[in-house]
């Protein structure tokens, strides 16, 4: 499994760069992102400006670079998936979602297995992230416009999916102000 973590058009969105604003006590969203998905497979897109904080703050993670975030979730995706191979099971992860559990991520990878897509919900049935899907389900992302489209694939009835509920609030919740960051 690969992971996408998407965290180019935050800072244009959000007036600041939260993917690597430090959060009280815990540093920045994606240092923990890095550190939950330790050695994992990952790719970090990011916007050119921020190539070197990704570096510093992800190591371990390939940088792929989006010089044009304000086309939307579904472009720096789709930027991220050229690093990642075709026949490889991939994860779509957005970098301000810091707070998902190590076992919310866990419980997903398992869930996976047999199907092409998995995803979280919550009990009211609001879908979150990670999005995983299987190599069947790469020729649909490849084929999605620009914008924050991805449900399109995830909701394909195409592709058989596992929906899981869980009850942890980090795969569901961004945080768009450093005041609503838990310590």
């Amino acid at each position: 499994m690969i992971y996408v973590v998407l965290a180019a058009g935050e800072s244009r969105r959000m007036g600041f760069a939260k993917v690597f604003t430090p959060l009280a006590g815990a540093g920045a969203p994606l240092e923990r992102i890095a550190a939950l998905l330790e050695a994992r497979g990952a790719v970090v897109v990011v916007p050119p400006e921020r190539r070197a904080d990704a570096r510093r703050m992800a190591p371990d993670m390939r940088v792929v670079l989006n010089a044009e975030p304000e086309r939307g979730m579904t472009h720096s995706l789709l930027l991220g998936l050229a690093a990642v191979p075709q026949d490889s099971p991939f994860g779509v992860l957005l970098g301000d979602k810091p707070f998902l559990r190590r076992s919310t991520l866990e419980r997903m990878e398992r869930a996976l297995d047999g199907f092409d897509v998995a995803y979280p919900v919550d009990a009211a049935g609001v879908p979150g992230h990670p999005v995983l899907f299987s190599p069947r389900a790469r020729g649909l992302v490849d084929a999605l416009p620009d914008g924050d489209t991805i449900s399109v694939v995830r909701d394909d009835p195409s592709l058989q999916r596992r929906i899981v509920e869980v009850a942890d609030d980090g795969a569901f919740r961004d945080f768009d102000e450093p005041a609503e960051w838990p310590s």
